[in-house]
């Protein structure tokens, strides 16, 4: 039984406006991108699908299938399919940062960094240069205002991962499912019949094999990342030996290999060094983070962001915490958190700013 039937038949109505306006569908083939194409059809938009290959390591098993299916629903939908390689741009921009970061005691979000030169880069650009008026994606987000906004669904706040994009690309886009949330998108695909209705979504790193972090960072540098070194607790005492500082993220407990008679967490990761600094549960507890590559949306200068009333997020699944910035040398900015401290603030992952509405104010990769 269809829940919600009467808002969803909304996303069916044609409209014969539409047939003068050329959409690319970013086709991923799993359910969200799939729904995307069926749905904007239905409405009378003339458009066409377009799938990215990127560069993947050991078995492509898992992307050829996705492929497949992207392919496949354009072929149910009738509509044309283009496929744009774009390996090289990807292994370069993405995975080699990816990587580098995890050697220099990171944890990279790559997500963000394809979000800014992939797939609302380069894939904009394919798409636009192929006819098409708008890019349009399976995303759990909104565009108001001209900014990013959060979706309805903030189970899925894909926003946070999108905040790297540029500013000028945003006009360029759509984002159909944005005010619905994933049970719903389901429905619609089963209502239409769409062969990927009941697919699981897709994994987290696309181009890492789920489970297989260490042999592929090993394999990528020549088994640089295993390299063993000191776990030190926060006053200096050594109380053991890691595997290579790549294979642990801050706020780590299980997997350290040691015996201590209280939790411990990693608090810190000193590449310079090699050590892993490990300290008790309220040492992971910060009241302020460091940021850089700030991404303007919401403003023209940076200068903006000390005057405005912003919430941020220091990984996708937090919290909003308010907070206050502070504008730093060489662009970077320092962020407080006005209410409370945040745990586990990770160098590498990314920071986002909002406003009060959820609109994406500026984005940064977290340094401190």
């Amino acid at each position: 039984m269809v829940k919600n039937v009467k808002k969803l038949d909304s996303y069916l109505e044609y409209d014969s406006k539409n047939e003068d306006v050329t959409i690319a569908v970013a086709m991923s083939g799993g359910v969200d991108s799939s729904t995307v194409a069926y749905l904007l059809k239905k409405q009378g938009y003339n458009v066409f699908g377009i799938t990215m290959e990127v560069w993947t390591s050991g078995s492509s098993c898992s992307q050829s299938i996705d492929l497949s299916d992207a392919k496949k629903v354009c072929d149910d939908l009738g509509i044309e399919h283009h496929m744009i390689h774009l390996g090289d741009e990807f292994k370069e921009l993405v995975v080699d940062r990816f990587v580098n970061d995890y050697i220099e005691g990171k944890t990279p979000n790559p997500c963000m960094v394809c979000n800014r030169h992939i797939k609302f880069g380069r894939l904009v650009e394919l798409g636009l240069s192929h006819g098409a008026d708008f890019i349009a994606t399976g995303h759990y987000a909104k565009i108001e205002n001209g900014l990013l906004k959060v979706g309805d669904d903030l189970n899925k706040d894909q926003v946070y991962f999108l905040s790297q994009m540029r500013k000028e690309n945003i006009q360029k886009l759509m984002f159909p499912i944005g005010d619905l949330k994933k049970p719903q998108v389901r429905e619609l695909a089963k209502l239409l019949n769409i062969r990927v209705y009941a697919k699981k979504d897709s994994q987290e790193i696309c181009f890492v094999e789920d489970g297989k972090l260490s042999e592929f960072l090993n394999e990528l540098t020549d088994g640089k990342a295993s390299c063993e070194g000191d776990i030190i607790t926060t006053d200096g005492k050594v109380i053991g030996k890691h595997r290579g500082i790549s294979f642990y993220t801050i706020g780590q407990r299980k997997g350290l290999g040691i015996s201590f008679p209280e939790p411990l967490y990693v608090v810190e990761i000193d590449s310079k060094k090699n050590c892993l600094i490990v300290g008790k549960n309220e040492e992971l507890f910060s009241s302020y983070l460091i940021a850089n590559k700030i991404n303007l949306l919401g403003c023209e200068k940076i200068e903006e962001l000390k005057n405005m009333k912003l919430k941020v997020k220091t990984r996708s699944r937090d919290k909003f915490h308010s907070c206050s910035v502070k504008i730093l040398e060489n662009d970077k900015i320092k962020v407080d958190f006005l209410e409370e401290k945040v745990r586990a603030v990770t160098p590498g992952q990314g920071v986002v700013l909002y406003n009060y509405d959820g609109e994406v104010i500026a984005s940064g990769f977290i340094v401190k």
